[in-house]
């Protein structure tokens, strides 16, 4: 039984060990932190968080977690940061130092190349900053190592950037999307002469069964949507997260079918800077 429990532990482990190892392989491309930054909403709300927070950032200690290409370590010191740890686990990290030595920040950015777990900062820090948030807030997310850095690292009166998240849910109906989707099987047999809409059933249960990341209308949202989980980032846990549950209902506004949910998140820093994926928002 024990050798068998081992087995199991050892096998889960070298699991999670290749997840990890893709996963950073992924960041090292610059498509994804072409994409990040090209986000001039995520970017300048960041940017504008920073630098609003600059007398509890000037002068102090701060641990970029998941720096990727060094943006945000490089708003802290422009926002006076005596000393920034930029963590990177990707291969991303030698690319880093040289935008630092670019930006002749190199004697108060220090880029330290591994996981947030694996590393050790010679002192306790002032402020976390991090761009943790996944899909759905939650997937594939960082949030585990910027809970471990806040245990590890942040001082007991310390800040962190962003310090609360909120996801929400609301049904949605999205009747020209799933006619589009259906359609293109009808319309196989007009171009190549070749019958495929007998494949129409199972390409609507593919597709009602799939999470799609696109953006949304708000006039397609049918009812007013629910928080099911709000994440207070300087006392939440990773047991809190590891399993998230709440109970929710909507009332409709009126009569519409239901083809799914949308959902997005809201994260918000100290100052009153907000970050949001609504589809409310521009």
């Amino acid at each position: 039984m024990e050798t068998a429990a081992k087995r199991a532990k050892l096998e889960n482990e070298q699991v999670s060990c290749k997840e990890d190892t893709d996963y950073f392989r992924s960041y090292a491309d610059i498509s994804v932190h072409e994409d990040m930054i090209g986000d001039s909403v995520r970017t300048n709300a960041y940017r504008l968080a920073i630098l609003r927070n600059y007398e509890k950032i000037r002068g102090k200690v701060v641990a970029d977690i998941g720096a990727g290409t060094g943006i945000l370590s490089m708003f802290c010191v422009q926002a006076g940061a005596k000393k920034v740890y930029a963590i990177e686990a990707s291969s991303m990290a030698q690319q880093t130092e040289i935008v630092v030595k670019c930006n002749k920040m190199e004697e108060r950015i220090s880029v330290i190349h591994g996981r947030v777990e694996d590393v050790e900062l010679p002192e306790k820090v002032d402020v976390i900053v991090s761009e943790w948030m996944g899909y759905f807030l939650l997937y594939e997310c960082m949030l585990k190592s910027v809970l471990y850095a806040r245990d590890k690292w942040l001082k007991k009166d310390g800040m962190l950037l962003p310090d609360t998240a909120i996801l929400y849910l609301a049904p949605v109906t999205d009747p020209d999307f799933m006619d589009d989707r259906l359609n293109f099987w009808e319309d196989i047999n007009s171009r190549y002469k070749v019958d495929m809409s007998s494949l129409i059933p199972y390409a609507r249960k593919c597709i009602t069964e799939q999470i799609h990341v696109r953006p949304f209308c708000g006039e397609n949202i049918v009812a007013h949507a629910a928080e099911i989980c709000r994440l207070n980032l300087k006392t939440v846990r990773q047991e809190d997260v590891n399993n998230v549950k709440c109970k929710f209902s909507f009332k409709c506004f009126g009569h519409s079918v239901i083809h799914g949910f949308v959902s997005w998140f809201q994260v918000t820093f100290p100052m009153d800077i907000t970050l949001t994926t609504s589809p409310y928002s521009e």
